[in-house]
């Protein structure tokens, strides 16, 4: 079993990497560090553990808010020499920062007892977690999303505290032919409703609940904070867990092979059947971008919804400010150029532009049959994708950070994130309205 310590709340400053320098490019290490995550690996060149580690970080890709500083407290007076730290850089090919803690202060001052170890630092300085020995870079990497998710979800809470009166804090929407289902990040829980917004059930102890997807008498939740995909009985009301030890799960959707996942921080789309049997990755490389091609070779950035239309999956890229399509085995990008195009034009293609978008749903009979809905959350808008054409349209203006979206007739159920109420779009007239929730 890996042991590898936690602060769900961090006390512990760590000291100070000011005045520190890297040992190849003499640049203060605080240019590489300022406001990110700071994984610190205290090693040796002479010690065969540390080398081992090195090459497992290596071979991880890390997110871009997390930088990785090499911390050298060498054992020998001559693994103290800068000289000889900088041949031991260019011979293993290290190409992060590396600090030459000579004198040992890093080392003691963070009460290090063993090569190697690794320290997990929040931006603030604050030590998140920390681990000693190899094989334990994975299990690191786990505590980051952990504690980011955790802190993404204390701000969302905070939110919604800070507007005084909320009894909620809605973030996605599913529909199916006689029920509306929200999912509460505020409460940690479901909530079953009528479509006239009258809540009759509430399931809760959900760590932070998102995507939804209705089946069968089943309700799937995504629980993106704690990895896993449940299924909740709607007879019965029992609750089972289907699968666990992802990395933010946000989106589900399902046709007849099972339910699609989108794992935000894998940058994938995975799929399982729905009793939780094989569970395997549907598309995405694991790499963090937008770029089409073959499933397994297409990139995604932060895919946080989807659902299906007529053979193809659409998919929402949250990072990418883009629309994917999945379809007969290849992924293709509709809206959206890279990481760093991003805005709110209503277009045609890759035209149109949109803003960190986390909330999709297919138009399927009736008022807006055929279409895709877009929660355009940066922009504070609702757009409309027609595939036929490529047109990208804003439906709703003046949405606060709208999330989640689901079509149910000719109403566009809307969640404006942390709210505690729904915005209902009627597609025929192009009205809208509050929805208040009761209880």
């Amino acid at each position: 079993m890996m042991e590898i310590s936690f602060n769900e709340k961090p006390l512990v400053h760590l000291p100070s990497l000011k005045g520190y320098r890297d040992v190849r490019s003499e640049k203060p290490v605080a240019e590489f560090i300022e406001g990110r995550f700071v994984l610190l690996h205290f090693f040796t060149g002479g010690c065969v553990n540390c080398l081992h580690t090195l090459a497992e970080l290596e071979r991880i890709e890390w997110p871009e808010e997390l930088v990785l500083v090499g911390v050298h407290t060498g054992k020998f007076d001559r693994e103290k020499e800068d000289g000889w730290i900088k041949a031991m850089i260019a011979r293993y090919g290290i190409d992060h920062p590396v600090i030459n803690d000579a004198d040992g202060k890093l080392k003691s001052g963070m009460a290090v007892r063993a090569w190697p170890t690794l320290i997990l630092a929040s931006a603030e300085g604050y030590e998140i977690a920390r681990a000693s020995g190899e094989g334990r870079a994975e299990g690191i990497l786990e505590k980051f999303y952990a504690y980011r998710g955790e802190r993404e979800l204390k701000r969302m809470q905070k939110r919604a505290i800070e507007r005084g009166d909320a009894r909620f804090a809605f973030c996605r929407v599913y529909a199916d032919a006689r029920h509306l289902y929200l999912s509460d990040i505020g409460l940690g829980a479901v909530h079953v409703l009528t479509r006239h917004g009258r809540i009759f059930k509430t399931i809760e102890r959900f760590a932070e609940p998102q995507g939804l997807f209705a089946k069968g008498g089943r309700l799937y939740v995504a629980d993106r904070a704690a990895g896993r995909i449940v299924a909740i009985d709607l007879h019965t009301w029992s609750v089972t867990i289907l699968a666990e030890g992802l990395r933010s799960p946000t989106g589900l959707t399902g046709n007849g092979e099972g339910l699609q996942i989108a794992v935000s921080s894998s940058h994938q789309i995975w799929q399982m059947d729905y009793e939780g049997g094989g569970l395997k990755v549907l598309a995405g490389s694991g790499t963090e971008d937008v770029r089409d091609g073959r499933v397994d070779e297409a990139c995604f950035a932060q895919p946080t919804d989807l659902d299906w239309l007529d053979e193809a999956l659409y998919v929402i890229d949250a990072e990418g400010s883009a629309l994917r399509k999945i379809e007969k085995g290849r992924v293709e990008t509709l809206i959206g150029w890279d990481l760093f195009t991003f805005g709110d034009r209503d277009d045609i293609g890759k035209e149109a532009r949109l803003q960190h978008p986390e909330g999709l749903c297919a138009g399927i009979g009736g008022c807006g049959n055929h279409r895709i809905f877009i929660a355009d959350t940066y922009n504070d808008k609702v757009k409309v994708y027609d595939p036929l054409t490529g047109r990208v349209t804003t439906l709703l203006q003046k949405a606060a950070s709208p999330t989640g979206v689901v079509k149910a007739g000719c109403d566009l159920f809307v969640v404006e994130l942390g709210q505690d109420r729904l915005v209902r779009f009627d597609i025929s007239t192009l009205q809208s309205y509050t929805m208040e929730i009761t209880e």
